[in-house]
Parts: C-alpha cells; sequence; structure tokens
C-alpha cells in the first residue's frame, strides 16, 4: 500500500531520504541504541541518519562518520528563542521517518514537531497518539539492544543485534596519550588499568573502600599502572579514593566525553559501575568488567559474546529490584574485592591487553 507512511518511508529511504533516531537522556542508553543505528543503515545505505540527545549522549556521537547531523536538544537557560531555532532545523530536514526510542511526554511531542510521515515511539498512555506507529515490545525481548531494534520493524529492519561501537580518531588518540603524560604514564611501560568509582545512583555505586582494596592489590601484587576517572558531580567518591589509595593511582580531572573515550580506549582494561562509562567503554573496545547492584545485566550487558566485557553481581534473592534508593545494598556490599580481582584479570587476559602497548 503506498499510502501506508511505513511503506512510503521505506521507499523514499531507499532513495536517499533522511531518518531521525532520537534518545533524549543518559549516556550509555545512546550507546545501547547504535546497534539498531547499524541495522538502519545496513537496511538503507543509502539514507541519510541524523541523531537527536542531550548532553553527554550528543557530544558522544559528534565524532561518529554514520551520521549525517546530530542534533542537541537546548536547554532551558538558552531560551525560547533557541528553541524555536531548533525546531525550525528539525523540519527544515524533511525527515521521512523518526523513531523515538526515549517515549517520553517531551521526545513524543519533539517527534510529532518535525512533521515526519512515519513516527514510530512507545505505546505509552496518551504519548502514543503523537506517534503513527506506537510500538510496545513484547516481554520476551529482554536485551535493550534487542528492544530497540524492534522499533524498527515498521521499516522491515532486523537483527540480531551488534555490539556498539565508537570512532576514535587518530588526533583523539593522540591527545589522550598526551594527557597521560601529563600524569607520567609513557606509552609501553606496562599495563595500564582505569577504575570509575562513580555513579548517578548509590545501588549501583560498589562502595569506595573495595575500589581502594582493588586499587592497592593492582598497584602492589601485579604492578598494574592505575588511572581513577570521575563524571561530572562525582569529584567526592574521586577523593574519597585518593585518601585511601594515595600515589598508586593518577586522578583525572572530569573531561569532555570524547576525550574520556579516547583514553579509556587506550587502557588495558577498566572496571566500572553499571553506567554510562561501562558502555562507553565497551564501545571503544577496552576489556571491561562493569559492578552490577540493583539492575539486570541480562538487559543492560549485551556484550559478552562480543569479546572480553563481562558483568559482575551477586546472586541475593532480592536482586534484580529496579530501585534507585536500598536500606542495605547487600548486593554491592556481598561482592568481594576478590571476585572483582578475578575477573578483571581474566577479561585483560582474554583480551591479550598485556601484550598491547599504550599506543598501539
Amino acid at each position: 500500500m503506498r499510502g501506508d507512511p511505513a511503506t512510503r518511508a521505506a521507499e523514499e529511504l531507499t532513495r536517499g531520504g533522511r531518518v531521525l533516531v532520537s534518545r533524549l537522556q543518559y549516556l550509555g542508553d545512546v550507546i545501547l541504541t547504535l546497534p539498531a543505528v547499524y541495522a538502519l543503515r545496513d537496511r538503507y545505505p543509502q539514507a541519510e541518519i541524523d541523531y537527536l540527545a542531550r548532553d553527554a549522549g550528543a557530544d558522544v556521537l559528534s565524532g561518529e562518520p554514520i551520521f549525517s547531523r546530530i542534533f542537541k536538544l537546548p536547554t532551558r537557560q538558552q531560551g525560547r528563542l533557541a528553541m524555536l531555532r531548533f525546531l525550525r532545523d528539525l523540519r527544515q530536514r524533511k525527515y521521512s521517518a523518526v523513531i523515538d526510542l526515549y517515549s517520553n511526554p517531551r521526545s513524543a511531542l519533539l517527534t510529532r514537531l518535525t512533521d515526519a510521515a512515519l513516527r514510530i515511539g512507545g505505546d505509552r498512555r496518551g504519548r502514543r497518539r503523537l506517534y503513527t506507529h506506537p510500538t510496545r515490545t513484547p516481554s520476551t525481548v529482554r536485551r535493550a539492544t534487542d528492544h530497540h531494534l524492534y522499533y524498527l520493524k515498521p521499516l522491515g529492519v532486523s537483527g540480531p543485534a551488534s555490539k556498539p561501537s565508537l570512532t576514535i580518531s587518530d588526533a583523539e588518540r593522540g591527545r589522550a596519550l598526551e594527557r597521560l603524560r601529563e600524569f607520567g604514564i609513557e606509552p609501553g611501560d606496562g599495563p595500564v588499568v582505569g577504575v570509575h568509582p562513580g555513579g548517578k545512583w548509590e545501588v549501583k555505586r560498589w562502595p569506595i573502600p573495595q575500589y581502594a582494596e582493588l586499587g592497592r592489590r593492582l598497584a602492589d601484587n601485579h604492578g598494574l599502572r592505575l588511572v581513577v576517572f570521575s563524571g561530572p558531580g562525582e569529584g567526592s567518591y574521586q577523593s574519597e579514593l585518593r585518601d585511601l589509595l594515595g600515589e598508586r593511582a593518577v586522578y583525572l580531572p572530569t573531561l569532555p566525553i570524547r576525550e574520556t573515550a579516547a583514553l579509556v580506549e587506550s587502557l588495558d582494561g577498566i572496571v566500572v559501575c553499571d553506567g554510562g562509562i561501562m558502555h562507553l567503554s565497551v564501545a571503544v573496545g577496552t576489556p571491561t568488567v562493569g559492578i552490577f547492584g540493583s539492575s539486570e545485566p541480562d538487559i543492560w550487558f549485551p556484550y559478552e559474546e562480543f569479546g572480553p566485557y563481562r558483568p559482575i553481581y551477586v546472586p541475593i534473592d532480592c536482586r534484580p529490584c529496579h530501585s534507585h534508593v536500598c536500606s542495605h545494598l547487600s548486593c554491592l556490599l556481598g561482592l568481594t574485592v576478590d571476585a572483582v580481582e578475578r575477573k578483571l584479570l581474566d577479561v585483560m587476559g582474554a583480551g591479550k591487553s598485556s601484550q598491547r602497548s599504550l599506543g598501539s
């Protein structure tokens, strides 16, 4: 049926039309949408693909050649005029299709305001009326990457999902190595391991004393050099770790997300709590141990089949609870330093990263 919006959009994309993919919030969630973008590109290689996100999500995609344009949602502080210009620019792209992978009230309204004939988003409450194809993923679809692929069914796109990947340029790699040299880490002097002790919710943060003990073992027993990362507003976690770990590590300031990605790519392994940097680390190919508390690796860590990437958690009765607060944090307090140390050494061995020079 030519009159069907999905059929019409598919024909336009085949001829080089434009499609907008949107995931407004959260760095890790944006990275998890990349396999759906790859599937879309493979099905419609002539199409132009744009992306809409906020803050770090837009910034991390800014160097990716797969996208024709990256749109960053204006903040309230930028004012009404910035928003009107932004909406004008979206409409001028004349999208054949818009795929909203966040589907909250704001993203649904933005999708409608693009005036695209095909608008795909979540089948949720009143906002479903803003989409031409409201979509409800079956409960059998577990992994986040498969969930995103399901939204592409109206366009004839299917899986299986691949691993998200970020493209780090030679210039970005060079700047990352210079940054490490500023802190006394030279290429080729031995393996370098990162830790990122921050996290938005307490139920995702492994306690700092455990991180400190892990760092002592990695430095003293294995001769590894340590780099500690810090995200926006997370300086207190880094300071607490510095008090316990001392000069065994270097402590990086909060950096732009593309610089962080290049630095993480240069590492031989990383231990990080469930969050954006965990997904970023996998996307740049660094052997990764992801620490999970209240959430489910089955959904949020769809990476094990692709390389040296492993989640670690304690299988207690009350998890996964998906809570943001907890009175006992048994899922994190019960995760031993021994277990994390072994898991990290395993993924580093699987990635043969100990034989890789820092500048390779």
